[in-house]
C-alpha cells in the first residue's frame, strides 16, 4: 500500500459508517431542519460528501509534513476527492433554495430566511474561528505583532460569519488558514448564492420562468467557463444551475424514472462520478461538472447508490455533514501536530493513514458532539427570532459547503 493508494481512503469510510451505526451517534438522528418534504438520499449523501473533502486534505497532509508546502498530492483520486465533494454540495444549496423558491412561487419570507442562515451557519463558523485564534495566540505568545488597524481589519473579517474570506494570517500568524483547512471559501459563495435570491426568486413566480431561469444560468455559465473568463466562477456558477435545475425538473425526472431498475440508475451515478474523479486533472471544468450534474440528477430523483444513502449511518453522518466539513481542519492540525507520529507518518504510508483514520473517528465524534452543544441550539434560537419576527420556519439548511485562495485551500 503506497502513501496514494485508493484503499485505505475506503476502509476508513466502511469503518466510519461503522462507527456511526454504534449509540456513539445516537444523538444525531435527529435532522436539524424541520422541512417537510426532505429527500432522503441527499440526507445520506452530506456526510460522504464533507469525508470526501476530508480524505483530500488527510492526502494533503503527507506532503505538508515533509515539505511545509500546502499542495494537491501527486494521485488524481485524492486530488479531485475534494473538489467532488465540494462541487455537489454547492449542486445541494441550488437545489434546497430553488426548491424554496418554486415551492413559495418566489415570493419567500426573505427576512426570515436570511436570519435562519444566520443562525444556522454562524455558530459552529464561530467554533473554527476560536481554534484559528487561539492557533495564532500561542504561535505568537499573545504578543501583539500588527498594527491595531491590521488587527481589526482581520477581525472583521473573521467576525463576517464566511461572508468574507477568511484572512491570510492573524496577528502576523500565517497558519489561520491551515488552522482551518481553508474550509470558509465555500461559505462566501453560499452567501452570495443567498443574496442572488432577492433577484431570481422573481423568475419562479411562474413554473416556466422557474426552469427557463436556471437553464439560461446553465448556458451562461458554460460559455463563460469555456471562454476561459473567470472559468472557475464560471463553473461555480454552472454547480448552482444545475442544482437549481435539478429543482425545477424533479418530479418529471423522477417519473421518468421510475421504471428503471434502482440497481442500474445506482450504476450509472458512480459511473458519472468515478469518470470525472478519475478521467480529469481538475474537477471544476465544464466537463466533469456536468458529470457530476448527471450524477446528481439520479441521486435528487431517487436513486439510492445500492441503497447506502438510506442507511441510518449514512444519514446520520449527514446530519452532522457541517461539523464535518469545517471542523476538519483543526483535527488534522493537531494530529499532525504531534511530533512523535508526524515523523512516523512521513515514513509509512500505514502510520499515515492510521493516523488519518484516527483523525477522522475523532473528528465524526467531535462534530456530533457540536451539532448537539452548538448547531441545533442555534438553529432552536434561529427558529424563536424567526417566530418573534411572524414568521415561518427558516428554508432547509445549506450544504458547503470554497475561488481560487491563497494556500492552503486545495480543493
Amino acid at each position: 500500500m503506497g502513501f496514494y493508494s485508493p484503499l485505505p481512503c475506503l476502509v476508513t469510510l466502511a469503518l466510519l459508517l461503522g462507527l456511526a451505526a454504534t449509540p456513539l451517534l445516537k444523538w444525531a438522528d435527529s435532522p436539524p431542519s424541520d422541512v417537510a418534504a426532505r429527500v432522503t438520499t441527499l440526507d445520506g449523501l452530506r456526510g460522504l460528501l464533507a469525508l470526501a473533502v476530508f480524505f483530500h486534505h488527510g492526502a494533503i497532509f503527507h506532503q505538508f509534513a515533509i515539505t511545509g508546502e500546502w499542495r494537491l498530492p501527486p494521485s488524481r483520486f485524492y486530488t479531485n476527492l475534494g473538489p467532488w465533494g465540494v462541487s455537489m454540495f454547492f449542486m445541494i444549496t441550488g437545489y434546497l433554495f430553488w426548491s424554496q423558491m418554486l415551492k413559495a412561487k418566489g415570493r419567500p419570507n426573505f427576512l426570515k430566511l436570511y436570519v435562519g442562515r444566520l443562525f444556522r451557519i454562524v455558530p459552529l463558523y464561530f467554533v473554527l474561528v476560536l481554534f484559528v485564534l487561539v492557533a495564532a495566540g500561542l504561535a505568537t505568545h499573545w504578543r501583539l505583532n500588527e498594527s491595531p488597524f491590521a488587527i481589526l481589519k482581520e477581525a472583521l473579517r473573521l467576525l463576517a460569519g464566511g461572508a468574507l474570506t477568511m484572512p491570510q494570517e492573524v496577528n502576523g500568524h500565517r497558519g489561520a488558514l491551515l488552522t482551518a483547512s481553508g474550509m470558509t471559501w465555500t461559505l462566501h459563495y453560499e452567501w452570495l448564492f443567498y443574496a442572488s435570491l432577492i433577484v431570481t426568486a422573481l423568475f419562479a413566480r411562474k413554473a416556466l420562468g422557474g426552469l427557463l431561469l436556471p437553464l439560461a444560468g446553465l448556458t451562461i455559465a458554460i460559455l463563460l467557463a469555456l471562454s476561459g473568463r473567470d472559468r472557475f466562477e464560471a463553473v461555480l456558477m454552472l454547480l448552482f444551475s444545475i442544482g437549481m435545475t435539478a429543482a425545477a425538473v424533479r418530479q418529471p425526472l423522477a417519473a421518468a424514472l421510475a421504471g428503471v431498475p434502482q440497481w442500474a440508475r445506482s450504476a450509472a451515478a458512480l459511473a458519472a462520478v468515478a469518470l470525472a474523479l478519475m478521467g480529469f486533472d481538475d474537477i471544476y471544468a465544464v466537463a466533469p461538472a456536468l458529470l457530476l450534474g448527471g450524477g446528481f440528477m439520479l441521486i435528487v430523483s431517487g436513486t439510492t447508490l445500492f441503497g447506502l444513502l438510506l442507511t441510518q449511518p449514512a444519514r446520520r453522518l449527514g446530519d452532522i455533514s457541517y461539523g464535518i466539513y469545517l471542523l476538519q481542519g483543526p483535527i488534522l492540525a493537531l494530529a499532525f501536530g504531534i511530533p512523535v507520529l508526524k515523523a512516523a507518518s512521513i515514513l509509512s504510508p500505514a502510520v499515515h493513514w492510521g493516523l488519518v483514520a484516527a483523525a477522522a473517528a475523532a473528528l465524526t465524534l467531535f462534530a456530533t458532539l457540536m451539532h448537539n452543544l452548538v448547531e441545533r441550539p442555534g438553529i432552536r434560537a434561529g427558529r424563536r427570532v424567526t417566530a418573534a419576527l411572524g414568521g415561518r420556519a427558516e428554508a432547509p439548511e445549506p450544504v458547503r459547503v470554497d475561488r481560487k485562495e491563497p494556500q492552503p485551500q486545495s480543493y
